[in-house]
């Protein structure tokens, strides 16, 4: 683990500084596997074999091989980890909703021209955890958040620029810290160092320190989701090129709820216990671009390969927050903050798929997509302030380019009865030794972080076609493990957290 880094230089309203870091823009820039039932039960490899209206959000290419209309819609469940803190851990949505309409031309080489609407769920960002802290002590000294928030306070009550000091509720003399003689009391979060002047005999204060923690437990609920919308034009050349085209529409909304607890003990007090409350909202819209191509270079074969290039998306965010503490059970600040307003521009990302088809009873795709995380821009109307100069510096450090693979196959036993299966591996999105930083003069005091590991999406599907119509369900499995850190010290261990989910989903489709 890295030390605390204090962002020193910043010299903004403390009611205006937000969350943004690098853990935050992952989580708009990675995707779930997600859209109709046959495109999940293939795990999304489509993108060179086409004819899947969720491949306008893949390989827009993809739709130019439709020579009829179609219209799908998908509702789905997804099943995670236990409810806390209010929020349930499973809930039911609408994954899929689309529309193409497909026009023969007898117009020279161009044998179809497509349109196509499709709304699909984006990212599902439901993740609850209930987390005791393990690995605090460390060579017979117990760690503790207090460490880090003494640091905190320490920057904002020396901060040399006057900036109000959000850390001012844990060193307050109104509140529980202190008695009315402004001495430590029963209730400290924070101890007082000293040091005496030789010549006048007068102490004079250094600076806050922590006290070391006996146990904590983190408890955290995450929900909400990203959308998007994909309008797609495609061609079909020859029956040989297909080229397509789609523009996205992204919609965030984003809430974090976490409740941290710890026990401490106080040296000539005994212990004490504190938590945190933290509650965090972004809402946003973007948009970006998405071109694709498919060939099938051999005359006579079934055999096809597809290009595609997304630009990164564009993103207008605003964020809320607000927290509370309380030390022993009692009351000591609630805070909440202006709304703040900021950019986010995600990578681009650079696809290659391959597909075949044995005649109407089998058919292969494989896919390989990349994306460099760490060229992700935080700004503010257009420009970088020096607190998202930090961020975008450590972006740039600790994110990576990451990987995804997908395969899927799909086998018809009869004209009318499919069967799915498909694999997924994303690789993780950023360094084992990434960390969060937090600003002295930032509102924000939730420390602790996530550093997730690679995705493993295994899927399954049925499918069933009818004249004018067709049904599919499919069920998928995803995998992922994490280092959870609940503050950042050089000697905390982490504590290994999973995020694993069940999915099943239902597609009714029509084609006209």
């Amino acid at each position: 683990m890295k030390r605390l880094f204090m962002i020193a230089t910043m010299v903004v309203s403390a009611t205006t500084l937000m969350a943004q870091d690098m853990f935050e823009a992952t989580n708009v820039a990675t995707k779930d596997l997600n859209g109709t039932a046959r495109y999940v039960g293939m795990g999304g490899a489509l993108s060179a074999l086409g004819g899947e209206i969720s491949v306008m959000g893949s390989n827009p290419a993809g739709t130019g091989l439709f020579r009829k209309s179609d219209a799908a819609f998908t509702v789905g469940g997804i099943f995670g980890s236990k409810g806390v803190l209010g929020h349930d851990g499973s809930r039911m949505s609408l994954d899929n909703a689309g529309i193409l309409i497909s026009l023969p031309t007898d117009e020279g080489n161009v044998k179809y021209v497509n349109f196509g609407v499709n709304y699909v769920k984006n990212k599902n960002f439901m993740f609850n955890q209930n987390t005791p802290i393990q690995n605090l002590n460390v060579g017979g000294v117990n760690l503790s958040q207090t460490y880090q928030i003494a640091t905190l306070a320490n920057e904002s009550y020396f901060n040399p620029n006057g900036v109000q000091k959000p850390w001012g509720a844990l060193t307050d003399m109104s509140t529980p810290l202190y008695d009315d003689d402004g001495n430590l009391t029963k209730y400290g979060l924070l101890g007082e160092d000293y040091v005496t002047d030789a010549a006048t005999g007068v102490d004079e204060f250094t600076g806050y320190t922590g006290f070391g923690a006996d146990d904590a437990n983190m408890r955290k609920a995450t929900y909400g989701g990203i959308t998007q919308a994909d309008i797609n034009l495609s061609l079909n050349v020859l029956d040989k090129y297909f080229f397509g085209a789609s523009v996205g529409l992204y919609d965030i909304n984003y809430n974090r709820e976490s409740f941290y607890e710890e026990s401490i003990s106080v040296p000539n007090y005994g212990s004490a216990f504190y938590d945190f409350t933290n509650w965090y909202k972004t809402t946003g819209d973007g948009v970006d671009l998405k071109l694709g191509f498919i060939c099938r270079p051999i005359d006579d074969s079934p055999f096809r390969f597809g290009l595609t290039v997304h630009t990164p998306t564009w993103y207008k965010m605003e964020d809320v927050n607000g927290s509370v503490l309380h030390i022993n059970d009692v009351f000591v600040s609630e805070k909440y903050y202006d709304p703040y307003h900021y950019d986010l521009r995600t990578p681009w990302k650079l696809g290659c798929s391959l597909g075949y088809t044995i005649d109407n009873y089998f058919a292969i795709g494989a896919e390989y997509e990349y994306q460099d995380l760490s060229s992700m821009k935080y700004s503010m109307d257009g420009h970088q302030t020096n607190y998202f100069r930090t961020h975008n510096d450590l972006i740039s450090k600790y994110l990576k380019g990451q990987n995804t693979f997908k395969i899927g196959m799909e086998v018809k036993p009869t004209n009318e009865f499919s069967i799915r299966a498909g694999y997924n591996y994303v690789s993780a999105p950023m360094k084992n030794d990434a960390y969060k930083i937090l600003a002295y003069d930032g509102p924000f005091t939730e420390t602790d972080f996530t550093n997730w590991k690679a995705i493993n999406r295994f899927t399954v599907g049925l499918g069933y076609r009818y004249k004018g119509g067709y049904i599919d369900v499919a069920y998928q499995y995803s995998g992922q493990k994490g280092d959870f850190y609940a503050f950042d010290d050089i000697d905390l261990k982490p504590t290994e957290i999973e995020n694993n989910r069940s999915q099943i989903m239902c597609t009714v489709g029509f084609r006209f």
